[in-house]
């Protein structure tokens, strides 16, 4: 159990790095392969770890996705299914494969152990191996790949594997099962929604505007701005561009750390600060180029000392 808790507490570190996993994706290549949109971003993810490899690199010829995690990382089915393969490969060392009640059938390779044998039903998030070394592999990963209907050697029906893999954290985390720190809200929804972009928007939009409106804002007369994030913000890029602190950002939309997600809404009451601190700024530099003093911008912003960090925001121009 003890040797389990240090293997999640590895994973979760890994797992920083989850907000890079959706850059690249795109809705034509399931088109092409008559992926059902019921599908699009609906299922859970095989395990938790660092993307190492996408889609379509080596010239085009590998066919899943490679997610870096520490030996023995839990590996699960993303749906319901039938291990339709489970054996040793030269190539893809211990292996799993799994024919879902979806259409698809999925991979996973590399594997330390295999947890499933052939002809096994499993159920969604139910374990099936754990992160691995074998086979052709340099590294522990998990190499997975999805196909629109049975594997074959030509790897005819391949997709993208970000194309059915939901960017909802519960879901990116399933694998982690009990010790998940999202929790594991995916396993009460019994129908997978997919909805247009639009519509999707509209949904958190709604949901952020509801729960905003249920707790005093520290500025409530002051209107509110909200974005969506989109591939490649951070927190840092959006305080900066509305000139607010990354702290009062988190406070505003309850984040507890500074992992965002695509397609999240962030409302900002846009400050009446006008300087945002970047590396290397001093107080004493900032005051000279405004041509005030530093006890004049420590009185306007309440300051205590002169310690300024990077995206803090500081009152200037009404001091000039």
């Amino acid at each position: 159990m003890l040797d389990f808790v240090k293997r999640v507490c590895i994973a979760l570190a890994l797992a920083a790095f989850i907000g890079l996993l959706f850059l690249g994706t795109t809705t034509t290549l399931a088109a092409e392969k008559n992926l059902p949109n019921e599908l699009y971003e609906s299922l859970i993810w095989p395990t938790v770890g660092e993307v190492t490899d996408t889609y379509g690199t080596r010239s085009g010829k590998h066919y899943g996705i490679d997610l870096a995690a520490p030996e023995g990382t839990p590996v699960v089915s993303i749906a319901d299914g039938t291990v339709s393969r489970s054996y040793y490969s030269d190539s893809y060392g211990h292996v799993v494969f799994v024919q879902h009640d979806n259409g698809l059938e999925t991979v996973y390779a590399h594997l330390h152990q295999r947890l499933a044998e052939e002809g096994q039903v499993l159920e969604e998030g139910e374990q099936l191996g754990t992160v691995g070394n074998t086979g052709r592999s340099f590294g522990n990963h998990l190499h997975f790949e999805v196909h629109a209907g049975s594997w074959n050697l030509e790897k005819s029906e391949a997709v993208d594997p970000f194309l059915v893999l939901s960017n909802e954290p519960e879901y990116m985390y399933a694998a982690l099962g009990e010790a998940s720190p999202y929790g594991q809200d995916w396993r009460s929804r019994e129908v997978t929604t997919v909805m247009s972009s639009k519509q999707e928007q509209a949904t958190i939009k709604d949901s952020e505007k509801l729960r905003h409106d249920e707790v005093e804002m520290d500025n409530p007369s002051e209107e509110s701005v909200e974005v969506v994030v989109q591939a490649g913000d951070t927190l840092w890029s959006i305080a900066s561009h509305f000139q607010v602190s990354i702290d009062k950002l988190k406070e505003w939309n309850y984040l507890e750390n500074d992992l965002l997600s695509v397609g999240s809404i962030l409302t900002i009451y846009p400050s009446v600060a006008d300087y945002v601190i970047s590396e290397g700024d001093t107080l004493s530099a900032i005051a000279k180029e405004h041509e005030v003093t530093v006890e004049l911008i420590m009185k306007e912003n309440d300051l205590e000392t002169d310690l300024i960090v990077p995206g803090q925001a500081l009152s200037i121009n009404e001091l000039e």
